[in-house]
């Protein structure tokens, strides 16, 4: 009797293996099938230093960022550049903000900084990489750092009115 009951476990056991087994495969079948409408594979990344504020300053981690996402970063900068704003309020820069992120990489941080007289800052980051818009009483101000460090700016300066 009691060899029975052994017997009777190694096959329900032996069952259950086999069914995970066959899920797994299953699994691997399906993400291969699909696995060419998904984003591309991190083949090229670089490492960056970054320090992060909260620890002590010797201390860097690096991070791998994709090459892609770095681009994308400068694309949108360059789109961003094309465009010409003119944010009068609070839910325009937050609209404007909001427009941008979606498009951005997922770590993509940003801030509204709203300033004396009515002017207006909007800060993108993403890691080494910047974009800032910046509206002030004399004009409009766009600055971008590039994945490479190299700064671009441009302004567009307002007419003063004759008093």
């Amino acid at each position: 009797m009691v060899n029975f009951l052994i017997l009777l476990c190694i096959v329900i056991a032996l069952c259950g293996a086999g069914i995970v087994a066959k899920k797994v495969l299953k699994t691997e079948k399906y993400r291969k099938k699909y696995s060419a409408y998904q984003a591309p594979e991190r083949a090229k990344n670089v490492s960056l230093n970054v320090d992060d504020a909260s620890c002590d300053r010797e201390l860097v981690q690096t991070v791998e960022v994709d090459e892609y996402e770095q681009q994308l970063f400068d694309d949108i900068a360059a789109i961003f550049f094309q465009k010409k704003y003119r944010i009068e309020s609070q839910a325009e820069a937050e609209q404007l903000q909001a427009d941008f992120l979606r498009k951005m990489p997922v770590c993509c941080k940003t801030q509204i900084r709203q300033l004396d007289l009515g002017e207006w800052s909007i800060y993108w980051t993403f890691y080494n990489q910047s974009l800032e818009y910046y509206l002030g009483r004399y004009g409009e101000f766009y600055t971008h750092v590039d994945r490479f460090g190299e700064e671009h700016k441009l302004e567009y300066k307002f007419q003063e009115s004759a008093s």
